[in-house]
């Protein structure tokens, strides 16, 4: 404490001056001498340190003090006062860092910030390693679309009940947020259940505008007609694709597996190109129509040849020349985005309808 009692004056001095230049000089001289000491100092001697700096950052420009924000955010012990005025300040460029990193404030101030402060304010907020639920109630209720998505994909931020519901409500009019929240393992069972029903809403209403109502209710059934899990181990297919998968998975590698007659290789190959669990694309294959297979091949780009191939490697071998044909125009007439459409659908909601994590 000797290097800060030597410029005690020297502080004195450069307030009295009324230079704003003196001042933001012995400021960053002042919060460097903390920052070097700071492991080694006691609570009261970082008061001391609190109220010079406090003194020094009042009233000077917004580079000075966003500077000095960003300087304390990351120290462990760094001086609360100075730390708790720098989160209220108006400007998101001072308050920022200090939002979004430092420990040093206390929870009541986080929801009252929170509570008044804009976006840019929230989204610092809605960064923090660590979020209570008093914390996210007031986010989610007057953050913008952005700042919602940004908390609910914070792992680390926790929820209340009534703030699962309100992210759920502004799910359904925001598709993004409805993805983010699928990667969250503590969201309710009430809310997941919301969740599974707007994702199948928004994919009906997608696929309806292309295909019209009855086909896209039909492609939707179709291909969630692959969601019952095959008796079959694939473990020692999916270790297989994945040793293969190092090397490139490509089109090439399913059809080579096809003509060999190793389909449950070709078929988990597909389903990890497509993005989606193995057993859709074996229900798929199981299936009593083509559709399913159809969706999964289109998804991935894969062309008429490997349509073909899988059809004829079903138990009942290849259709008839009607039914190949149809399934040939099938197959034109199906856009790739429409496929990757639905098979998203399919794998977010199997994704939803798993059991939240313990």
């Amino acid at each position: 404490m000797l290097a800060l009692s030597s410029v005690v004056n020297d502080v004195e001095g450069a307030i009295a001056s009324g230079d704003p230049a003196k001042r933001v000089s012995m400021l960053r001289q002042m919060t460097g001498l903390f920052t070097a000491q700071a492991p080694r100092l006691s609570e009261d001697q970082i008061g001391a340190f609190d109220e010079v700096i406090l003194r020094l950052s009042r009233d000077i420009e917004t580079r000075a003090r966003a500077e000095l924000s960003a300087h304390l955010a990351d120290v462990a012990n760094a001086p609360r006062r100075v730390v708790r005025n720098l989160a209220y300040d108006p400007s998101a460029e001072v308050a920022g860092p200090v939002l979004e990193r430092s420990n040093r404030l206390d929870e009541s101030d986080l929801v009252q910030i929170a509570s008044g402060a804009g976006q840019q304010h929230l989204m610092a907020l809605s960064r923090r390693s660590t979020l209570a639920e008093r914390v996210t109630d007031v986010i989610v209720s007057r953050g913008n679309e952005q700042v919602v998505r940004s908390v609910a994909g914070n792992q680390g931020a926790r929820f209340s009940a009534g703030g699962f519901q309100i992210l759920t409500t502004r799910a359904q009019q925001d598709s993004e947020l409805g993805r983010v929240l699928t990667k969250r393992s503590d969201v309710p069972e009430a809310q997941r259940a919301q969740l599974v029903a707007i994702a199948r809403e928004r994919a009906r209403r997608a696929l309806a505008a292309e295909f019209g109502e009855n086909a896209a209710a039909q492609a939707t059934l179709s291909i969630a007609a692959t969601m019952a899990e095959p008796p079959l181990d694939l473990t020692p297919a999916e270790v297989a694709v994945a040793c293969h998968a190092k090397y490139g998975l490509d089109e090439g590698a399913v059809q080579t597996w096809l003509t060999s007659g190793e389909t449950t290789y070709a078929l988990v190959a597909l389903a990890r190109l497509a993005g989606v669990p193995s057993a859709i694309a074996l229900n798929a294959h199981a299936a009593p129509t083509t559709d399913p297979l159809l969706f999964l091949v289109r998804s991935v780009r894969f062309g008429w040849k490997t349509l073909k191939l899988l059809l004829a490697s079903r138990p009942g071998g290849m259709p008839d020349a009607e039914a190949l044909q149809s399934a040939f125009q099938a197959f034109q007439d199906l856009s790739v985005a429409t496929a990757q459409r639905v098979v998203r659908f399919t794998a977010a909601r199997d994704k939803l309808e798993q059991p939240s994590a313990a």
